[in-house]
Formats: C-alpha cells, structure tokens, sequence
C-alpha cells in the first residue's frame, strides 16, 4: 500500500498525469488521517474547507487501502463527478485495476417479472407514454431508469420498478443476475472495490437490516453535514391518500379484492387526509390535529379488516391462476407486510412523545395532498448500533460539520459522543482576508421586523450596484425572497430572476451567461452549487438561518435535548444556523482567484450574545460596516 503523501505530492503519479495539478498540504493531512484510520480501524471526523479538494484526499486512500469502501453522497453532482472524473482519473494515475460500481436504490431498476404482467393486462400500449417505456424495457441491457430520455409519470413507473414490496426473490422466473437488472447491479456491487451510492440508499441499507449494500469494510459519508436529515428520512414512515391509494393498487394486481373491504379502507383514508388539511399551516405536530387523531381509529379497523381477509381468502382470491404456490406465498407475504407497514405507522402516530416525533406536511404541490410522517426522536443510537459499531472505520467528511473547530453537535448527532474518534479540520486554503469581505451594514436592521424587507431593501440595492451585479441573494423562507426581490429588482439596471422562474439547472445557466446578473433564491441554492470566478462576487444572506422553533421536528428534538439537561438553542439551533450559513456563503470563493463581497443583513449577528461564535465560524474575512470599503475592495479586482 503506498503512502498517500507520495501519491498526492509533487513528484507523485497524479503530478506527473493531470495538467496544472497542484500539491495541498491539507488534502496531504486529509489522506494520511483517512489511511491512518482505515488501518487502525477508527473513525474520522474531517471538516475540510472549500478548496482542499477532499474528493482527491478520501479517494487515494480509499483505492489503496486493500479493503471495500462504500462512498456515499448527498447530491447527484457529486456522486456524477466521483464516477466521471475524479475516481477515473486517480485510478488512471496509479494504474489500478479497481473496480469501481455506481449502486442505486431498487426502484430506479426495472423489474421483468412486472414488466411481463403489464405486458399480459395490455394489449395495445393506450398512451404515447406507455408505448415509449415499454419499446426501452424490451430493449434495455441495463434496466436503469435514468437511461429514459423522459420521465415518466409515478403512477407508471410504480408499475414497473422494483419494488421490494413486490419482489418475490427466489419465486420469481426472472431470479438471478442473469435476468433481474437489479441482482445484475447488485452482483457487480459484491465484486467491486469502491461502491459508490448517496445517502438515501446507505441511510436505507441500514434501516433495512443490510442486504442491499454488499458488505463493506470502510464508508466515507462525503456532505456529512447531511447525515442526521437522510439517516433520520431513512427510518421515517408515514401514511396518506396516496400510501393507501398504492396499497389497493398493489392489491388489484395479485388479488380480486373485497368490493366493501375496499370502500371502507378508501372512506377511511379520505376522511383522514380530509382530516389532515383541515389545519391552516403547511407544516404541523400530528398532536395538534384532534380532528386527524379522532379518523385514525377507523383507518386502522379496515386495515386489520384487510389484513384478516388476505390471511383468509389468498388462495382462492388470487388473479394469478398460472402462479406456482410458492409465488402466491410469497406475493401474500409482501402485501401483508405493506399493511402491517400502515398499521405500526397509526400506532407510533398514537405514541408520539420522547420517542416519536410525528408531524404533518404536504406530500406534493397541492397543499391539500397531505401525509403523516413518523420518525425516531433521535436518530443516533440507531447509528452507533448499526453502523459504527459494526463497520470499522466510517469517515464523514464535509467542508461545514465543525462549530469553529469544535466536532461537539455532529458527534452527539449521529452517535458518536462516546466512541474512539480521531478528529481533523483541514482550513481551506483560500485566502480569504485578501479574497473576501464580510460587510456586515447595519446592526439594527432585524429580520423580526414587519418593515425588514422595505428597511433593508435600500442598503441591498446600494450594495448591488456597488458590486455591479453578480450576485446571489439567499432568503431563509419564500416569502422574504419575493419580498425583497419585488423592492429591489425592479429598480436594478442588471437581469435579474428569481428562483421559480425556470429550472434550477436554467437558472444557473442563465446566470452565468449573463454578466451581471441578479438571482433572489432560497434553499436549493445554498449548497451544491459552483459558480466559478467574476459571474458571483457578492452573496446576500438576509437573515441567520436558525431553524423555526415552532417547526415539529425542531420542537421535538429541542424537547428531548432539554430533557437531557441541554441548551435546546446552544446545542440544536445554533449549530444548524452556522452550518447552513457556512454552505451558504460558501457559495463564493470556489477558486483561488475568486474574490468577493459576504453580506449578512441580520443585525443580530453583532447585537445579540451568540454572534461572536457565529462570527468565528464564519470564513476569516476582513470586515467592515461601510459601502465605501466595498467599493474600495472591488476596485482592486477587473470589474
């Protein structure tokens, strides 16, 4: 196993291949560490700043180290850049034979055992759409849905993926990598070195038991600031309109189901989901809906009514006169398990508490289309017990996990207060006295203030055309960003948009061809997102992004830290607010010759006691107070 500071260093393979490659020190101490813990068995929690490059920094050890690593991601631009460029062009450098496989969750695989049923219920495909997916089944060697050159609508895909409610494993006539798409990724996944998934598939291998992530020796969780959100999505179930709607669905397709056991489930469900959007907020604790509590108690009666008449009528209710005994088995047992699924969701509905945390949201556009979502009050037990007890050595990694060096709230977050950790912040090697100012304009502008956005919509636009343009300007909530993006873009001499306008992926074209320009956004734009060199030199951030106390699962979890004896604020919600405004103003200097303005409108940041230690997370910028400074420091630079 050669070292890594011999791979990554200037005489090394990846200098003598990649034009204009660079030598870091800190991706260097990144890699050692990340070797280092690979061989002594520890985990590793590593914050690298912006620039360090730690794709390089976890991937040289990763294909050197001898063992299987699993690489998971939160974000499909990351998990396209590992698989495109960076793991080949490391590999090419060291002439590895590595073996390198991209995993994706069951439900982006076509299943051939549904493919052929939808095949025997059509005669002619009905609609343009239908006709298109099945000429791709026919054809496809891969089975992947992302090799659609379309989407297709969910109902019409559910009908075809590879759902594990669905599956009948060694019952089916398609068994086999051979002729399952899905076995056939997961059998290159059980020869491959590196197995490259994202966070919702890993989160959910876990949450499962294991079985789909072949087994592995290492994971590095890249964007771990993510970690808790997907871990805790993963063990989140939840109950709708359209979760029984599926149900049923599933039902038609192996059973001729009861008429009235149908109607009674399908009302019941209604007058849930009716129950559900009766509350005026978007976004609420299921306790707070006596309504919604009061139709649980039917629902859950016609679903154990369900669930005795499957027991009893299988057999002779089964639509599938050609199927073995043991397919009919098997399609029973899956259907009810997708009941007894819907079933403990009502009960942790009923338990909800220290345990439970559950809520309601909507499940699409249409504020009317509701769910009910469960999920554990915390989520770090499950993890020390199924992940880091059992995998030796995970690393998470990130350029915002810290708290000015301080690893406290991620390590109580995941599970990890307790276990044998090393610990490593990388700085970003950017220098950003002489690439970046925070101008900081008026400590009494605050955002609590009916008047914010008219108050601070003189100071943004004076900013503005200081900075000419070029700029993102991020809002912590809709409202803000309509309300200052109707105040100030008007009034501008620069294109200007606002998120919503077009496609995220449109949108960034548009700002980067047009010079100048003005983008009013919200969360989508706060990480993830590349915009390299003179196109952004100012991001405008309009208020500290603490989470909203009232939101459910923020009260949940500030209820449990409390009841622990913790500072709900010092512990939960400052630690959130710095890391997304780390993402967010992370957003500017992406390169060593990027320079530009950070401006936080929030007037608390100096007022109020917390500020110093989220200034001291904050990028080591100058600082200034003064329009006049701004100017100045954009002087110095080609406009």
């Amino acid at each position: 196993m050669p070292f890594v500071e011999e791979v990554l260093g200037p005489h090394g393979p990846l200098a003598a291949t990649l034009p204009g490659y660079e030598a870091r020190p800190g991706q260097i101490a990144m890699a050692q560490a990340i070797q280092r813990g690979f061989a002594e068995n520890v985990h590793l929690l590593v914050e690298a700043g912006t620039g360090i490059g730690k794709s390089f920094g976890y991937l040289v050890p990763a294909l050197t180290c001898g063992r299987r690593v699993v690489i998971s991601t939160a974000t499909h631009a990351l998990q396209e850049q590992l698989l495109t460029k960076d793991i080949p062009r490391v590999v090419a450098a060291l002439g590895l034979p590595s073996r390198v496989v991209l995993l994706k969750g069951r439900n982006n695989y076509l299943c051939m055992e549904k493919l052929d049923q939808m095949r025997s219920r059509l005669v002619l495909a009905r609609t343009r759409e239908e006709r298109d997916l099945l000429a791709w089944a026919t054809a496809t060697a891969g089975g992947d849905r992302a090799e659609l050159n379309f989407v297709p609508s969910s109902r019409l895909w559910d009908e075809l993926d590879a759902d594990a409610d669905d599956c009948l494993m060694e019952a089916c006539r398609f068994f086999g990598p051979e002729r399952c798409h899905l076995m056939r990724a997961r059998e290159a996944a059980r020869h491959a070195d590196i197995i490259v998934v994202n966070h919702a598939l890993f989160f959910s291998d876990l949450a499962a038991g294991g079985g789909i992530i072949p087994a592995y020796d290492c994971a590095i969780l890249d964007e771990a600031h993510q970690v808790e959100e997907w871990a805790t999505a993963a063990f989140t179930t939840t109950i709708s309109r359209g979760s029984v709607g599926r149900l049923v669905r599933k039902l038609h397709r192996s059973l001729s189901l009861d008429p009235l056991l149908e109607e009674e489930l399908v009302r019941a469900a209604d007058a849930f989901t009716r129950a559900l959007a009766a509350p005026a907020a978007p976004r609420y604790a299921f306790g707070d809906n006596p309504a919604a509590w009061e139709t649980l108690e039917p629902l859950q009666r016609a679903l154990y009514r369900l669930e005795d008449w499957v027991i009893r009528c299988w057999a002779s209710a089964s639509r599938l006169p050609r199927a073995t005994e043991e397919v009919c088995v098997r399609r029973r047992d899956a259907l009810l398990k997708l009941i007894v699924g819907h079933t403990q969701t009502i009960e942790r509905l009923r338990r909800a508490g220290e345990e439970w945390m559950c809520w309601v949201e909507p499940v699409s556009d249409d504020d009317a289309a509701r769910a009910a979502y469960c999920a554990p009050a915390s989520i770090a037990a499950a993890l020390r017990e199924l992940l880091f007890d059992r995998v030796p050595s995970v690393v998470l990694t990130s350029a915002t996990i810290a708290d000015a060096g301080d690893f406290s709230y991620v390590r109580r977050q995941v599970g990890l207060e307790s276990a044998r950790v090393e610990e490593l912040v990388v700085p970003s090697p950017f220098d950003y006295p002489r690439q970046a100012l925070l101008y900081l304009p008026r400590p009494s502008l605050n955002p609590k203030d009916p008047r914010f956005a008219e108050r601070a919509a003189p100071i943004l636009t004076a900013l503005l055309h200081a900075t000419r343009g070029r700029a993102f300007v991020l809002c912590t909530s809709l409202a803000m960003m309509h309300a200052l993006a109707s105040h100030v873009g008007p009034g501008l001499p620069f294109p200007w948009a606002v998120q919503g306008d077009r496609p995220k992926g449109a949108l960034l074209r548009w700002f980067r061809e047009n010079r100048h320009a003005v983008l009013f956004a919200t969360a989508s734009f706060w990480e993830g997102v590349d915009v390299i060199g003179s196109a952004l030199s100012c991001v405008v951030i309009d208020r500290l992004p603490f989470p909203p106390p009232d939101d459910p699962v923020i009260a949940a979890r500030s209820r449990s830290l409390a009841a622990e004896g913790a500072d709900p604020f010092g512990d939960l919600m400052l630690p959130v607010a710095i890391t997304k405004l780390k993402q967010g103003l992370g957003r500017l200097i992406r390169s060593t010759s990027d320079r530009g303005i950070m401006c936080i409108l929030d007037g608390r940041l100096e007022h109020m006691p917390y500020g110093r230690r989220i200034l001291a997370a904050l990028p080591p910028a100058r600082r200034t107070h003064g329009l006049d400074d701004v100017r100045a420091f954009l002087a110095e630079q080609p406009a």
